[in-house]
């Protein structure tokens, strides 16, 4: 399926994106991702649907079927699934979306690292299913070539829709900054690797049984 595409290579220094769908591709640049190689060796988001133009930009860009569905079982990690993270002090819902595997490593991390800021109580324990929600424009920060995403309800991007180059929406006023940074910071510092030519796992939390899972999947597509 992916005959002849570089895998491997990318390393933590170089996991963080920008708000742009193909970001965090260690030396490219551009929205989108069809036709990339794999530096963490994870697949990319897919946010599904099919493009559109909207406002006289192509969507199609955020709609390759490259990598299946966000329900397609067979991406590194598992299907796509989110997790939620509410603000203690303010209204603020951050959400982090990737593969199943990822997610369930991130929310051990991201409670431990921020419990001072998070309402526990409406926290994530586990994944949930990705059903379409968050959307694309919600989001506030790609990782790992774009294939993790941080959100923020009711954040609207008018730039993931528009001409490439359009600025970014500011994140609005409100929002629990510490929260944001928080988890930001962590994500960066505990998403999940598979480092190197040694294909070593890169996240205690989910230990051998969790690098098994994901080789297989790599390996099964090759």
């Amino acid at each position: 399926m992916f005959a002849g595409r570089v895998a491997g290579g990318g390393t933590r220094n170089e996991i963080y994106g920008t708000k742009t769908y193909g970001s965090g591709y260690p030396g490219i640049t551009g929205r989108g991702v069809a036709g990339r190689g794999f530096p963490f060796y994870f697949w990319p988001l897919a946010w599904g649907g099919a493009g559109a133009i909207v406002g006289g930009a192509s969507t199609q860009y955020l709609r390759t079927n490259e990598y299946g569905q966000p329900n397609n079982s067979s991406r590194p990690g598992g299907a796509m699934a989110a997790a939620v993270f509410p603000s203690s002090s303010t209204k603020s819902v951050f959400r982090v979306l990737a593969d199943n595997a990822t997610v369930t490593a991130l929310i051990t991390d991201l409670k431990a690292n921020c419990s001072s800021s998070l309402d526990l109580l409406g926290t994530s324990t586990q994944p949930s299913p990705y059903g379409g929600y968050p959307t694309p424009e919600q989001v506030i920060q790609y990782y790992r070539a774009s294939s993790i995403a941080l959100t923020l309800d009711g954040y609207n991007n008018s730039a993931v829709y528009g001409a490439e180059g359009t600025p970014d929406t500011p994140i609005p006023s409100g929002v629990d900054m510490r929260l944001m940074d928080c988890l930001n910071q962590t994500i960066g510092l505990a998403a999940p690797l598979l480092s190197g030519a040694e294909m070593r796992w890169a996240a205690p939390n989910l230990g051998f049984l969790g690098l098994l899972y994901v080789l297989w999947n790599i390996f099964s597509l090759v």
